[in-house]
């Protein structure tokens, strides 16, 4: 019976662990998805910066609006990157809970491996002692009747 266990706890745990793969992509496309939003965050306020340093000096309109819509474009892309980031966030949080609950099928099959080990030693106990008990019995019922005779 315990085999039929085995096979259950072994295709479990490939599941988990591919539960696991996908988890770990989730969070590496996470982390990536982080990391270049705070990229465009830093680069925006340093142009941002360059932008008012250069308003000191005296910049013509063109300049000025050139810088504006310089800032618009990548306002547009730190929205479009929050966006991907909020997905990503999204996607990660579904994979965790995946894992989570293969992970939780992975450890009950385990258990109830454990389980019928536990039965099945029991069952051997039982098994051995009553032929303990026979053996013995035998052999008082042996000797009671080989002094009678």
């Amino acid at each position: 019976m315990s085999g039929k266990y085995q096979l259950l706890i072994h295709l479990a745990d490939e599941r988990q662990q591919a539960a696991v793969e996908r988890m770990s992509l989730a969070q590496s496309r996470l982390n990536e998805s982080q990391a270049r939003l705070e990229q465009l965050d830093a680069f925006r306020n340093e142009y941002r910066q360059r932008l008012l340093g250069g308003g000191g000096k005296g910049m013509s309109i063109i300049q000025y609006q050139d810088f504006q819509r310089f800032l618009s474009r990548l306002d547009e892309a730190m929205l479009q990157q929050q966006l991907d980031l909020d997905r990503s966030t999204q996607r990660f949080v579904m994979e965790r809970q995946a894992w989570q609950m293969e992970y939780k099928k992975f450890k009950a099959y385990e258990k109830l491996l454990q389980r019928e080990q536990e039965r099945e030693a029991q069952t051997e106990a039982r098994r051995q002692q009553k032929q303990t008990d026979e053996f013995a019995t035998r052999q008082f019922w042996d000797r009671t009747h080989d002094e009678d005779a």
